[in-house]
């Protein structure tokens, strides 16, 4: 879902001359934060190195809105948006709406960079069966009772659904 979106996001840009190559470089926000002072910018710095030219693509990014280390992740990328040695370069963060708004809300900087967003409305119990569907058909599996299956899953969806960080396609299969 998100990352596929980065990857068609990086393309797009690509192909209207707004970035030199269509790669994407993933990371989350926990992986830009470090465990001690002055290892964040760095953490933060590799990774936007690793992705110049293309897209930077931070999924948990709300990660980033939590403790002193997340605090200097985010300066760090506002920072980095000031710098003219990374023009050419796309930051797309990803996470839940509520959590993102949070992490957004620490820096005030960081917020005013980030005016552009796409959400993901959360799947229907028959998209997750039209999933489990596709994946179980390229895998081979055959099911004796197709509509004893989809009953069984249509429920258990119903309650999966309702448990905080349910993750649509990511915990369908």
């Amino acid at each position: 879902g998100k990352t596929s979106v980065a990857r068609i996001m990086a393309n797009l840009l690509f192909q209207c001359g707004l970035l030199a190559k269509p790669h994407v470089v993933e990371t989350s926000g926990l992986n830009l934060t470090a465990e001690f002072v002055g290892q964040t910018k760095k953490k933060v710095e590799d990774e936007l190195n690793r992705a110049l030219g293309g897209v930077l693509f931070i999924d948990e990014a709300y990660e980033m809105g939590k403790g002193k280390f997340g605090v200097e992740a985010c300066s760090a990328l506002v920072a980095a948006m000031t710098n003219p040695k990374y023009k050419g370069l796309a930051i797309v963060i990803a996470g839940y709406q509520a959590d993102i708004q949070s992490m957004l809300d620490t820096n005030p900087g960081l917020k005013s960079r980030f005016s552009h967003f796409f959400e993901f409305p959360d799947w229907m119990v028959e998209d997750c069966i039209h999933l489990f569907e596709h994946k179980a058909k390229e895998a081979d599996y055959e099911f004796e009772d197709w509509n004893l299956a989809k009953t069984t899953l249509d429920g258990g969806f119903k309650k999966l659904m309702k448990l905080k960080g349910w993750g649509n396609a990511r915990d369908v299969v």
